[in-house]
């Protein structure tokens, strides 16, 4: 009976290491493997997920692309409006616009004085130059002018104040003007429209 004993002994031992076996070999090697394959499934969807977007941000920038001339159209005419300026600040260039313009409508332009650029608060890269003025003519003209220096000509300008006066003869009219011109910071490629 001893050596059926030790037959018993032997066989529980062998079946108790066959289990530790098999039960080492899954939490040692076979799920780890699980765990992995788990991680690479989601990271593969994540993937797929994050490409769907990509491809749909993808083809909005195709359809915007098909409006580029469009787009440097716009650019170009905000950087007329609003022109980096660091050094001259592009004043002498619009003073002669504005001389330009005087003589296309027939009035005289002159007195010019310019200060320093001042930073706006609410838009910390764009700075406000003042700029006053004297315009001296017929009221008609220096309407145009006016109207022009407003709505037409490319440079965003804000006129702060006007003081007028007639001549003795009342003909010719007399235009103190102060205005803010206006330069950024922010310098962007220049394209031309």
């Amino acid at each position: 009976m001893n050596t059926r004993r030790i037959d018993q002994l032997w066989l529980f031992g062998g079946l108790a290491l066959t289990v530790l076996l098999v039960v080492g070999g899954y939490l040692l090697v076979i799920k780890p493997q699980y765990a992995a394959r788990d991680t690479v499934q989601n990271d593969t969807a994540d993937v797929v997920l994050q490409l769907a977007k990509e491809q749909k941000k993808l083809n909005e920038l195709k359809e915007q692309l098909k409006n580029i001339d469009e787009y440097q159209t716009t650019l170009a005419t905000a950087q007329k409006a609003l022109p980096y300026g660091k050094t001259t600040n592009q004043i002498p260039e619009f003073l002669k616009q504005l001389q330009s313009l005087g003589a296309k409508y027939k009035i005289n332009v002159s007195g010019y004085a310019a200060s320093a650029p001042q930073p706006l608060k609410d838009t910390p890269s764009v700075s406000a130059l003042p700029i006053t003025l004297n315009i001296d003519g017929k009221i008609e003209p220096i309407t145009r002018f006016l109207k022009h220096l407003q709505n037409e000509q490319p440079r965003a300008v804000l006129i702060q104040s006007a003081r007028y006066g007639a001549s003795l003869g009342g003909e010719e009219w007399s235009l103190s003007l102060s205005l803010s011109a206006f330069i950024t910071s922010t310098q962007t490629k220049t394209v031309s429209s």
